[in-house]
């Protein structure tokens, strides 16, 4: 008899072991503040969750240049670089499984998107240098269209457009001596249309992008579903 509640014993502390194993806890920070939470196994593991976080929280952005800040940086900007850096982050998010539901398969197919836009406008500006044609058709084009007019007729069009933004930023600035003088050195510079180009396509054309590009994630809504994947949540703030 003590033989056979010996081994019940032993049965239910296996089980108790099993289960605990089951049991993922992930932790992530949001500002100062420390959350540790257990994974509801039937909707995610610990690889699936840490997939979702990475990719919409911690991801590194994409990091080869493809605008320059002044003449000597064009020699920096390679499409084949950009194309071998952004064929890595697609690849990588190919692989990476996430947590079951329509709402994360909707995410993973948004996030990979939102990076082919991003690879082809970065790849589009270092063309435009030489070749403004090949911004004609690029994303957010019609909303950005006298930046690329300005940058394809060049001349007296290009360099209008680019005092305009200058005075812009004159107008902007706390302290606008320094924009003025060197503003006036570049526009002295035998380089003076290629400044113009670095500048209009920065501070005008990516501006522009910027402004008009959509949110391809809504952050409240993804805060939600994550907790979702969660069946405690415990938070520490310092």
């Amino acid at each position: 008899m003590k033989q056979f509640v010996l081994a019940l014993a032993l049965l239910f502390t296996a089980s108790l072991t099993t289960k605990a194993q089951e049991v993922e806890i992930f932790e992530w920070y949001e500002g100062s503040c420390l959350f540790t939470a257990t994974i509801d196994s039937s909707k995610a593991n610990y690889q699936q969750v840490q997939n979702a976080h990475y990719t919409l929280v911690q991801a590194s952005e994409l990091s080869q240049p493809f605008l320059a800040y002044q003449p000597k940086d064009t020699a920096y900007l390679s499409v084949k670089n950009i194309r071998f850096e952004c064929g890595n982050f697609l690849k990588e998010l190919d692989q990476m499984e996430y947590p079951k539901g329509e709402y994360w398969s909707k995410i993973k197919k948004a996030r990979d998107e939102n990076l082919k836009e991003q690879c082809l406008l970065r790849e589009k500006a270092v063309i435009a240098l030489t070749n403004p044609k090949a911004l004609k058709g690029t994303p957010y084009s019609k909303d950005c269209s006298r930046y690329i007019t300005a940058l394809e007729k060049g001349g007296k069009t290009l360099l209008e457009l680019w005092k305009e933004i200058h005075e812009k930023e004159v107008a902007e600035a706390l302290d606008p001596n320094p924009i003025i003088q060197s503003f006036e050195k570049n526009w002295n510079s035998p380089d003076k249309e290629l400044w113009a180009r670095i500048e209009v396509l920065r501070y005008g054309w990516w501006n522009c992008i910027v402004q008009n590009q959509k949110q391809w994630f809504n952050e409240s809504i993804y805060r939600t579903e994550f907790r979702k994947l969660m069946t405690t949540i415990n938070s520490s703030c310092r």
